[in-house]
């Protein structure tokens, strides 16, 4: 999953801390993080395909009924983009988002947390242990990134979208290797399609593609990959040592 920097307020004239309602943020949140879904990376040639996802959902409730998250409805801190399948996976709505407990595209490297893989499979990191792991797993689960096509609702194919991304970046690779394909066909062919983490793992190795795909997509968080060593993740968060990712 790709990562993120999300703009502040204080330093772009045009972010409001606090949104009038918050279906006004869309076009901002498109200009900083590009109009794909920031969780499963689907791309939208319309920004109306995509909607305004709280990251600590303004429906959860606490054990007294209480929405205790009310007060971020409209706040900018509390905005990510999501596609409709993403955003209304398995009640997500209702899931509590805890702030440490959870790894996020714009606090964490996510493209640490989770790896991509051949039909679609997209699993937890095996790298990683204890609360690093255990974070990214309630990353995977919380918009159902895990499922596969036995378990998958017949609405739901966002995984066959990734199998079929990961064939097209291979058969791109090789094309790539013959000196068939230019680096900008490549680069447009994310931007119009998505799956940018599938992409950016097909060509490892090939640090001009890396650099590119960081580049030409808004918002990625560029201090999360170390460009003296082919663009390969490095911890966000280096000085927590519970979590380092």
């Amino acid at each position: 999953m790709r990562p993120v920097e999300k703009w502040e307020p204080a330093d772009h004239p045009d972010i409001k801390a606090i949104y009038p309602r918050y279906q006004e943020a869309k076009p901002d949140l498109c200009r900083n993080l590009g109009t794909m879904c920031s969780y499963c990376e689907k791309a939208y040639a319309d920004e109306r395909d995509l909607q305004v996802e709280h990251i600590q959902p303004k429906k959860y409730k606490d054990a007294n009924g209480n929405y205790i998250y009310a007060s971020l409805e409209t706040a900018w801190s509390n905005f990510l983009l999501s596609c409709s399948t993403c955003n209304g996976r398995d009640n997500k709505d209702t899931k509590n988002v805890e702030y440490g407990k959870c790894h996020l595209p714009h606090i964490n490297n996510t493209f640490l947390s989770l790896c991509y893989k051949a039909g679609g499979v997209v699993e937890v990191n095996p790298a990683l242990t204890g609360r690093s792991a255990a974070n990214a797993r309630t990353l995977l689960e919380l918009v159902g990134l895990d499922k596969s096509p036995s378990s998958s609702c017949s609405g739901d194919k966002r995984w066959q979208i990734r199998s079929t991304s990961w064939d097209m970046a291979v058969r791109y690779l090789n094309m790539y290797k013959a000196h068939n394909v230019q680096l900008e066909t490549i680069v447009d062919l994310v931007q119009a399609r998505g799956c940018w983490s599938i992409w950016f793992t097909v060509f490892k190795g090939h640090d001009e593609v890396r650099q590119a795909l960081i580049q030409a997509f808004p918002g990625t968080a560029i201090s999360c990959f170390d460009s003296q060593d082919h663009y390969e993740p490095i911890h966000r968060n280096p000085q927590n040592d519970d979590d380092p990712v």
